[in-house]
């Protein structure tokens, strides 16, 4: 419904049962179209593409900002664990699941790397002018770290979760005090373990994020009394934002993401519970009065998220590939200024969305039916 200034109101389902059972939950969110988290899609796409276009990280673009937009994926991996519950856990078949996940997200991963693998190659070939045995020890280098194109990483540790499935049916159907114990637990590993060195160990990624996962389905089974109370968890998290981009940002002074070895200590990471907040943060604020057009854009982004991650990334080599020529040419010079770093980064970050944006509207028609399984969406 639209509310007097225009706004568009997403309706609240509530519960007054503390003690909200999951069949409750499920039946209330069964055939409903959810618009708040379409627009939640939207914007965990564009929390990712925001933290792919920071320009002079470290050397003039702030660090706080930066600490914010980086690490976006614990968003989306939040929002893949809700769906888990809400379409895929009352009528569960492994081997039809893990099947649409091949098809749907990791046949596109192959297709898109070969393509950015090819382009990578040109690029050596013809802007470095390396001999065809140097830049395809260049490409092998890529392959064996397991993605050609950097986001991809997620793509090993995500079908790493798809597998890990039925254990994800498991915690379904535990009591609500085992849930919370497991969920606490796996956020303490996370923040000790941190991140992979280089994103290149599936298995690291899938203990670190596997607590987003965990959070999204519980959000889908007990959504009703969570929506009623969500006041209650708002403010806090909203605390934990702030305060750990601070002390990221202005005490501590680390860069983005934390990633180590997985025994080695490394100190907490704070950018793990950040983003835990910022998920509660987001998925109550995109359930409220949002204006037409931002809604129409975020729901536009959603409807096609998935092909907007795998494609990026490629439109993204075109500025960077572009940008690396001029300047090696002596034809531009780029500052570090603040003024410079942000223009920069909000520029890449208009042309890599929009550009990909375009080029999934010019290639979905011309792939037809063949479209999801090449590009993702």
């Amino acid at each position: 419904m639209s509310s007097p200034d225009g706004a568009i109101t997403l309706a609240k389902t509530h519960s007054s049962n503390p003690s909200v059972q999951v069949g409750e939950a499920m039946a209330s969110t069964r055939g409903e179209r959810m618009l708040e988290f379409d627009h939640l899609r939207g914007v965990a796409i564009a929390l990712i593409l925001l933290g792919h276009s920071i320009v002079n990280s470290n050397a003039g673009f702030p660090l706080w900002l930066e600490n914010l937009l980086r690490g976006g994926t614990g968003v989306f991996v939040f929002i893949s664990g809700f769906f888990f519950h809400r379409i895929f856990y009352r009528n569960f078949d492994f081997k039809a699941f893990m099947g649409k996940k091949l098809a749907n997200v990791f046949l596109p991963f192959i297709v898109v790397s070969a393509v950015g693998l090819a382009v990578k190659l040109l690029g050596w070939r013809l802007i470095d002018g390396d001999g065809w045995a140097k830049a395809l020890g260049n490409g092998w280098e890529l392959v064996k770290g397991g993605y050609v194109l950097f986001p991809h990483w997620y793509i090993p540790f995500i079908m790493l979760t798809f597998l890990c499935s039925p254990l994800h049916r498991a915690y379904i159907r535990l009591g609500l005090g085992s849930q919370l114990a497991l969920l606490l637990g796996s956020c303490l590993v996370a923040v000790l373990m941190q991140r992979p060195m280089g994103v290149q160990d599936p298995l690291q990624s899938l203990i670190y994020f596997s607590p987003f996962y965990l959070m999204g389905i519980l959000y889908s089974q007990y959504l009703p009394w969570l929506r009623e109370h969500y006041n209650a968890f708002f403010w806090p998290a909203l605390v934990a934002v702030v305060l750990t981009v601070w002390l990221q940002s202005e005490v501590f002074v680390h860069v983005g993401n934390y990633h180590k070895h997985p025994f080695q200590w490394g100190g907490i990471d704070l950018q793990f519970i950040q983003k835990v907040g910022l998920c509660i943060v987001l998925v109550g604020a995109c359930g409220q009065a949002v204006w037409p057009a931002l809604s129409r854009q975020l729901c536009m982004l959603a409807e096609i998220s998935f092909g907007l991650f795998f494609l990026h990334p490629l439109v993204g080599m075109i500025w960077g590939n572009t940008k690396y020529f001029l300047a090696h040419q002596g034809l531009v010079q780029f500052g570090h200024g603040l003024g410079e770093s942000l223009a920069l980064s909000l520029g890449l970050f208009l042309f890599q969305l929009y550009g990909t944006v375009l080029l999934i509207r010019w290639l979905k028609p011309r792939l037809g039916k063949k479209s999801r399984l090449l590009i993702g969406c």
